[in-house]
């Protein structure tokens, strides 16, 4: 397979760590800011702001590497990232249970794509750094 292939995914430098670690409380302070300035904005589009930013966070720390990135690491990252797709799915039928319990309906103001994604990733990122902290502790 080339390396300049689709299914090659560009990682980061462990420089955009500071990066995606500055967009959690930035994302916080903006929707705090629009939620006081404009009154438009209701606590339910707020809270996608939050959990879209906060996807973009853990987006950007699944995609950095790791200083020293080796055949173990690779095989972290493909076993987190099945792990939180896996989770996930547990997560959004649990989800979508407890909504339909507390409404009586399957749609929800509060699920949405952007509380999908960072779900998603916040996974991925648990089951990568657990993985990591294994290896280094055994």
């Amino acid at each position: 397979m080339n390396d300049d292939s689709v299914l090659k995914v560009p990682m980061f430098s462990p420089k955009w760590k500071k990066l995606a670690l500055s967009i959690f409380p930035l994302t916080v302070i903006l929707g705090i800011s629009l939620g006081i300035l404009k009154d438009t904005f209701t606590p339910d589009h707020l809270g996608q702001l939050i959990y879209a930013g906060w996807a973009l966070g853990f987006i950007i720390l699944n995609l950095c590497k790791e200083p020293e990135e080796d055949e173990m690491i690779k095989s972290f990252r493909l076993q987190a990232f099945q792990t939180g797709f896996y989770w996930t799915i547990w997560g959004l039928m649990a989800i979508v249970i407890i909504s339909f319990w507390q409404t009586g309906s399957l749609d929800s103001e509060w699920f949405s794509p952007y509380l999908v994604l960072f779900l998603l990733n916040v996974y991925i990122y648990a089951a990568f750094r657990y993985q990591l902290y294994l290896s280094r502790n055994n």
